[in-house]
């Protein structure tokens, strides 16, 4: 191999390395802003969303008229969802008599934040990541 064919050859490597580089670069920095890195919560309960596919924490309580907000902190968008219809397990939601459901999509770094009025236990999903085991519980107790 000439000296001009070892160079390109190594030019070649150098730019495929940076091809395969530059995505999971920008991709990191999606997760890695935005308002789930923001300061502190005024909401009851704060539940992050992990790389690990997982709510954290996968259960939290609450009095009803209280919020909860989903944190993003994740490379992937999740969704919170308790609708019944849209569960692949009918297991993976539930919703107390009178609460209507809920489905919202939460891209990285973003927050979503929802009012619990009706007590009761709400069982929600991340729709994309449902089979995975991606699972959390609200459990709204009666305003005091």
């Amino acid at each position: 191999m000439s000296r001009a064919d070892a160079t390109m050859t190594g030019i070649a490597k150098i730019v495929q390395g940076l091809l395969l580089t530059a995505p999971l670069l920008s991709l990191g920095a999606c997760g890695l802003g935005g308002p789930a890195y923001g300061p502190g919560s005024d909401a009851a309960a704060v539940v992050n969303m992990t790389n690990s596919l997982a709510f954290q924490p996968d259960a939290v309580r609450i009095k009803a008229g209280e919020t909860v907000e989903w944190r993003n902190r994740s490379l992937f968008t999740h969704t919170v969802t308790d609708d019944p219809v849209r569960a692949k397990d009918a297991g993976d939601a539930q919703l107390p008599v009178g609460a209507q459901s809920f489905n919202a999509q939460v891209g990285p770094g973003e927050v979503y934040r929802h009012i619990f009025t009706v007590p009761g236990t709400y069982r929600y999903f991340c729709m994309p990541h449902e089979g995975w085991g991606m699972h959390g519980q609200v459990i709204v107790e009666p305003a005091a």
